[in-house]
């Protein structure tokens, strides 16, 4: 089979299970203008969002705009768990960016409180969904969030996975 022949794998979670994919994820020709067929997602699908950005804005902000920052984009346990400190509340800025991203809607579907990064007693990051960003995780059959957070002294990175194991059948 020539490489011109391969089906594209092609997973995105951008719908409901058993719905088609949306032509116009493709471009303007849609799916007539890929190089190959699509092959359908079988079995787990995943999702992935990273973000990245710099400790220093966080503290720029937060000296700026205080409580009145911490209560729009965190929750009372994550602002219990971060205890002001500047690369904790990046980590988890980070980290709601990137799930924003695995569930498909950017940070202008769901509210940063919807969204919430908690840590276990063994250190690890947690994700708890509320709201609108619980609804979206349901509308597209994820059964699993992960993250992870690392923090340097000027930037923190966070990655989230989403697993969608939930399909219909003959999608």
């Amino acid at each position: 089979m020539s490489t011109q022949d391969r089906p594209l794998l092609f997973t995105p979670l951008i719908r409901q299970p058993g719905e088609p994919i949306p032509d116009w994820i493709f471009g303007p020709t849609g799916v007539a203008g890929l190089p190959a067929p699509l092959t359908p997602p079988q079995g787990v699908n995943v999702a992935v969002g990273i973000d990245i950005i710099e400790v220093e804005r966080i503290r720029n902000v937060f000296e700026k705009h205080g409580e009145r920052f911490l209560k729009r984009i965190y929750t009372d346990n994550e602002i219990a768990q971060c205890r002001g400190k500047a690369a904790r509340l990046a980590g988890r800025f980070a980290a709601k960016e990137a799930i924003s991203k695995a569930l498909g809607t950017g940070i202008h579907g769901v509210k940063w409180r919807e969204m919430e990064v908690v840590q276990l007693a063994s250190g690890r990051p947690s994700v708890r969904l509320h709201g609108v960003a619980m609804l979206r995780a349901k509308q597209l059959g994820l059964s699993a969030f992960d993250v992870s957070i690392a923090d340097l002294a000027q930037f923190s990175i966070a990655i989230a996975v989403a697993i969608q194991t939930s399909q219909k059948e003959n999608e």
